[in-house]
């Protein structure tokens, strides 16, 4: 078996791998359908601290970017995965000694560590490990949808079943997420580094780099991604919707917590709840790519204007104290309609991001600029979200986070009309190709 071979066996085993591993590590399992009770009810947090600590994270994530990049740059991208699900396992037993908020901080810190390699290792694996083809971005899409939705109906299950081991043992969920993450652990170290081209292996990409070289060679490389940014009013566009997109679902997973405890749900219900809405993000998560057709142009457009009117509209029938067996439902449909959208979302965006870009170089570096602008607006987003709580109850603040909302998506969509969606030839230049920072 030549190297060509081998290389081509390692890329096979890396898809198959993917498709389990995001089970286990897309994100934590047993613990968001709880984590807001068991922190204020067992724990003794407020929801306003909770949010503010949750705040932190995005801010967080901007400021480990770039030693997350040099890392991976440096030890490659397996090792990213494995030591980023390693900051995991240390968030969750963070959580389980949680009794204070610089606890809750510390959390937050490695969750924030464990991301920033993760976001930066995960769809590039897999991208790296398709074969050559035309069709390469649909057939992404297709997998890492498909792997999401199964991610998505296991996450169902795991809410059910911590809504109701909580009620046995607090702990009981939090240590169930804890094995989850001690899975995706293990899985990582049956990845294997392969070049996207094998026709044209690069021996100098494996070996190691030095600290200053590979902090001036990111530098260049951030440099380069910025200047393409802003000479393509296609990626500006993307970038900073996606950036406010972002913002918008890190914070309504924090006030779904919040207000759904404020109306007095025991963890029973809510968990039932999160695992109903969970299947409806997996259904969606798997249709990815029959989304994009179905709306073609206006995919982004449709999916913005709705999670807000969502927002909207499940804040205001609990302001206006309808009753109650009437605010469930609507909340409930409400919610629905976030959860089918945030399924397909973060496939697509990956995939137009990458879109036009010049080899899996450019690629990453887009995305490392893409990350670096969604953490810095989603933690401004997020922590004045929580500054909110400090001074009216959930429900509230959620009306005024749509309403804001909706005239900045105004605006943003109205800038990305004649810049996003086009065929690659009616794109300028400038939109496709970049000149080299030196």
């Amino acid at each position: 078996m030549n190297s060509e071979e081998k290389i081509e066996k390692k890329k096979r085993k890396n898809i198959i791998i993917y498709i389990i591993y995001k089970i286990f590590a897309y994100d934590l399992l047993f613990f968001y359908a709880i984590s807001m009770i068991f922190l204020n009810n067992y724990k003794g947090l407020s929801f306003a601290q909770i949010v503010f600590a949750d705040s932190f994270f995005p801010f967080f994530k901007v400021v480990f970017q770039i030693p997350a990049t040099l890392f991976i740059e440096k030890y490659g991208k397996r090792t990213g995965l494995i030591v980023g699900n390693l900051s995991l396992i240390i968030c969750i037993l963070f959580i389980l000694g949680c009794n204070s908020l610089i606890i809750l901080l510390l959390a937050n810190i490695m969750s924030s560590i464990g991301y920033s390699l993760k976001n930066s290792c995960e769809s590039n694996i897999l991208y790296d490990s398709l074969p050559p083809s035309d069709n390469k971005q649909k057939i992404f899409s297709k997998i890492d949808g498909r792997s999401s939705a199964l991610f998505y109906a296991f996450d169902s299950l795991s809410s059910i079943l911590s809504g109701f081991l909580y009620t046995i043992n607090p702990y009981t969920p939090m240590v169930l997420s804890l094995v989850c993450c001690i899975v995706a652990f293990l899985l990582s170290y049956q990845f294997t580094d392969v070049p996207e081209d094998i026709s044209n292996v690069n021996e100098e990409h494996y070996k190691p780099k030095s600290t200053s070289a590979g902090l001036k060679h990111y530098i260049r490389n951030l440099k380069n991604a910025f200047k393409f940014i802003f000479s393509s009013g296609r990626l500006k566009s993307l970038i900073f919707y996606n950036a406010f997109f972002m913002s918008l679902l890190y914070l309504t997973i924090s006030y779904r917590r919040s207000m759904l405890s404020e109306i007095k749900l025991n963890s029973k219900t809510v968990g039932i709840i999160f695992a109903v809405l969970g299947i409806f993000t997996a259904i969606s998560a798997a249709k990815s790519v029959e989304f994009n057709k179905k709306f073609g142009n206006r995919t982004l457009t449709n999916f913005g204007i709705y999670y807000i009117i969502s927002i909207f509209i499940s804040s205001i029938v609990i302001v206006l104290q309808l009753p109650i067996n009437l605010i469930i439902p609507v909340v409930l449909i409400m919610y629905a309609i976030q959860f089918i959208i945030k399924g397909p979302y973060q496939t697509l965006i990956k995939q137009y991001l990458s879109s036009f870009s010049q080899g899996n170089n450019m690629r990453i570096k887009i995305m490392s600029a893409s990350n670096l602008i969604e953490g810095a607006v989603t933690g401004i987003v997020t922590l004045i979200g929580s500054i909110l709580l400090n001074f009216t109850d959930t429900a509230h603040a959620s009306i005024g986070l749509a309403i804001v909302s909706l005239i900045i998506i105004i605006i943003i969509l109205h800038y990305m009309k004649s810049r996003v969606g086009l065929q690659p030839e009616q794109y300028p230049k400038n939109d496709i190709y970049f000149k080299e920072v030196k």
